[in-house]
């Protein structure tokens, strides 16, 4: 297919900014209950390194697969034993011998925290609390994300401790461990992009038993990621929690994108987000330690449906193609009465200039979603292809470690990425940075990215 021409905004082709933050949803409400997918339902070689005929039909016709026992579990005892020292497991007083304590522990967790976050904040400062004056933001403007990340989704306290995802060790037991690159060459074909973070673990807690029934809550990240993978570091059983994806999904929304590897929903992608929502059954992976599941990274997913009394464990990551890429999704906190202003896909930001917030103004909080590995846009604006697999490898050519240890995007930009200076392990994260550190001012509320080279 033809590639897109790169247009400006006023011609109508480049879509309009969005917030990093942002997950692609619809307000149509999940209509099926998820049917739970245990070994004795995985096709032939479930068990084994590679892809077995069945299984490539499966990918391609369903857009995941799952292999059991990928990893060995005894690689994650040592950030299983740091998980039980955090600060969400401290305050909640969670004993790993008494069950009974790990149900809703959100009612012990602080409204605000800023556990394992030093003091580097623009450069001079602690991480700012919601009281806190700053000279870059308004009052009480959000900070984007802790490195643990504390929330109630639909009726379950979930704890996401984004910090342990740049630990090193942690990273090599499970998105750079030898089985789960030689799986990812496997499907996507290389050269892969080595990971050097990931999302971190992800624990969902048992419901409070006098609130509302679990549910599901699908969205779709509309990231960059070529392909989304899930590994689990604790047993999940049916409705533990476990992660649950709408199977067709990728090969229903695909097409619906304007853009080949930058999610852009054009026409139809809310009907088809509806239709989704409407007429797929969705399945909740079930599985042990050390059991992964990979999907194609625009699957509708999320968190499972949680009715048990176990806390589930699963490392969130996203894997990729090395690429040609550009600068990453930033986005600028308002002043003054001025809202925040998300960086555009052509490189700029366009600060309107009709209110009290200086567009000239350079010293203000610039943030991006330093979770993700896959953090910038692709160079590419090419339509997406007729066969939405065409550059997969899907099982045709065996792995020969075409892996490229790209220099991470924080490291291109010379950004603080954590942990560094005061910060305990498992904790960090990018803090916000000044305007004029990442973009030069061009007049007219106009700022350019600077992308390193």
């Amino acid at each position: 297919m033809a590639e897109l021409e790169i247009v400006d905004r006023e011609n109508g082709v480049l879509p309009p900014p969005r917030d990093p933050e942002s997950a692609f949803g619809t307000k149509e409400p999940a209509r099926l209950a998820p049917r739970s997918i245990t070994r004795d339902l995985d096709p032939p070689g479930a068990e084994a390194l590679g892809l077995s005929p069945e299984e490539i039909v499966q990918f391609r016709e369903q857009g995941y697969v799952i292999k059991r026992g990928l990893i060995d579990p005894a690689l994650f005892q040592p950030f299983l034993d740091l998980w039980w020292q955090q600060p969400p497991v401290r305050a909640a007083a969670l004993d790993p011998d008494d069950r009974s304590t790990w149900r809703a522990p959100g009612r012990f967790w602080p409204a605000e925290n800023r556990w394992g976050t030093p003091d580097n904040w623009m450069g001079r400062s602690p991480w700012p609390s919601v009281d806190v004056e700053r000279a870059g933001a308004e009052l009480g403007e959000r900070v984007g994300r802790l490195p643990h990340k504390l929330t109630k989704d639909v009726s379950n306290d979930v704890w996401r401790w984004h910090g342990i995802g740049h630990d090193p060790a942690f990273v090599d037991a499970t998105s750079a461990h030898p089985n789960v690159l030689y799986m990812a060459e496997l499907l996507l074909g290389g050269p892969i992009k080595r990971p050097r973070r990931n999302r971190g673990i992800y624990s969902i807690f048992p419901r409070d038993l006098d609130g509302p029934a679990s549910a599901l809550g699908p969205h779709m990240d509309q990231s960059m990621t070529e392909m989304q993978v899930v590994t689990y570091l604790s047993e999940i059983g049916p409705q533990e929690g476990g992660f649950t994806i709408y199977p067709t999904s990728p090969q229903r929304l695909y097409h619906h994108s304007t853009q080949a590897y930058n999610w852009v929903a054009g026409e139809g992608a809310e009907e088809a987000m509806n239709a989704i929502k409407r007429e797929v059954e969705p399945i909740e992976f079930c599985g042990r330690p050390g059991d992964v599941i990979f999907c194609h990274g625009w699957v509708v997913h999320s968190a499972g449906v949680h009715e048990g009394e176990r806390v589930r464990l699963a490392c969130i990551q996203d894997f990729n193609r090395s690429r040609e890429r550009g600068h990453m999704r930033w986005t600028a906190a308002g002043k003054n009465g001025g809202g925040r202003v998300h960086a555009t896909m052509d490189g700029f930001f366009r600060i309107p200039t009709d209110t009290d917030d200086d567009p000239a103004d350079g010293l203000r909080e610039v943030t991006n979603q330093w979770i993700m590995d896959s953090n910038e846009f692709v160079t590419s604006r090419r339509a997406p292809f007729n066969d939405m697999f065409a550059e997969w490898n899907l099982g045709a050519r065996e792995p020969r470690g075409n892996v490229v240890d790209e220099v991470p995007w924080w490291e291109r930009y010379g950004l603080p990425m954590l942990p560094s200076l005061n910060a305990p392990r498992g904790g960090g994260g990018v803090p916000a940075v000044s305007l004029d550190s990442v973009a030069d001012y061009e007049g007219d509320g106009v700022w350019r990215i600077r992308i390193p080279r």
